[in-house]
């Protein structure tokens, strides 16, 4: 029977080879991801003949398990594994974040026991890298402009590369862009997550969620280098205007975890210069995943606004008892 567990520092050799093995591109695969919403998410993970399977013990669509990884495993056999272990461990069958690639897979094996679900709000937005780093074209007209005003705007400016001696500067980033978005009223010094009864239930599941991404980035900064973290802050006259870090699922592609820009530097495209300035500084690299749009209206529309060529979608799948 398989062996779930938390997924640790230890595990990412392991998670990164099986699914660089699959020439997996999705943001679900990241070890970053898999690593730092262990607990949002009630993450597992087990390994059979160097093969991953996940397990999620979320709700909605991050509830199940998912298609295994990379390894020596036929998917067939591994897909009996998985029904072994539902059966043996009193868990439902069902799969989650699950591509059309893997849908196939599913409904070969399943047939018509398979019900599917597609949550629009999982899909993943992945772009050329080159693109991101040069707006070249007429797509990316609206991108230049506002990258140009930020050029106008503000002269002096650079992006650092996150180290262990500013990355406090990225931390408060996060915060003030807490504070600006409603939800915190003020960040706290010497707190280990500044946000206000982020336990209590009376908190919002937006608030909870905000915080548990506090969580994550600070921890991020913490383990940058046991994680393969990259980061870099955007600087504006000296003072600390948006912050992102990233880690690389497989060969040549990469995850874009956290991006934030805060006050004025977002009004005036801020968010397009440290877009643009990360991209390049990646160098060499093929694609960018810049993750999945919650279902929230603003968010899809920033992200179509740069042109993605694949959007990733993701099902949720419940196999029905024969």
């Amino acid at each position: 029977m398989l062996q779930f567990k938390s997924p640790e520092l230890s595990d990412r050799e392991a998670v990164c080879k099986a699914v660089g093995e699959a020439s997996y591109v999705g943001s679900d695969a990241s070890f970053g991801n898999l690593f730092l919403l262990r607990k949002k998410y009630g993450t597992e993970i087990a390994f059979e003949n160097g093969t991953l399977f996940r397990y999620y013990n979320g709700k909605g669509s991050r509830r199940g398990y998912t298609i295994p990884l990379g390894g020596a495993l036929d998917v067939g056999d591994a897909i009996q594994l998985i029904e072994q272990h539902a059966a043996e461990s009193n868990r439902p069958l069902e799969f989650c974040l699950v591509t059309q690639e893997q849908l196939k897979i599913l409904q070969q094996y399943f047939g018509e026991r398979a019900a599917v679900e597609e949550n629009r709000g999982d899909s993943d937005y992945i772009y050329s890298a080159e693109s991101l780093a040069t707006l070249e074209g007429k797509d990316y007209r609206k991108k230049r402009n506002h990258l140009s005003r930020f050029n106008r705007t503000y002269s002096d400016y650079e992006l650092r590369p996150i180290t262990a001696e500013n990355s406090a500067d990225a931390l408060d980033v996060e915060k003030l862009w807490l504070i600006e978005s409603g939800t915190i009223e003020i960040a706290k010094e010497n707190v280990a997550n500044p946000c206000v009864d982020d336990a209590s239930a009376e908190c919002s599941e937006d608030k909870k969620s905000r915080c548990a991404e506090f969580d994550a980035i600070a921890e991020a900064l913490y383990r940058m280098d046991a994680l393969g973290f990259r980061g870099a802050i955007l600087y504006v006259n000296g003072n600390p205007a948006g912050m992102t870090m990233a880690t690389e699922i497989s060969s040549g592609v990469w995850d874009i975890h956290f991006e934030k820009v805060i006050g004025e530097y977002a009004e005036n495209g801020g968010y397009t210069a440290i877009n643009k300035l990360f991209a390049e500084s990646l160098g060499g690299v093929g694609l960018i995943n810049r993750e999945e749009d919650i279902n929230i209206e603003g968010l899809r529309k920033a992200k179509l606004s740069y042109y993605p060529l694949v959007i990733l979608h993701k099902y949720h799948v419940t196999i029905k008892s024969l």
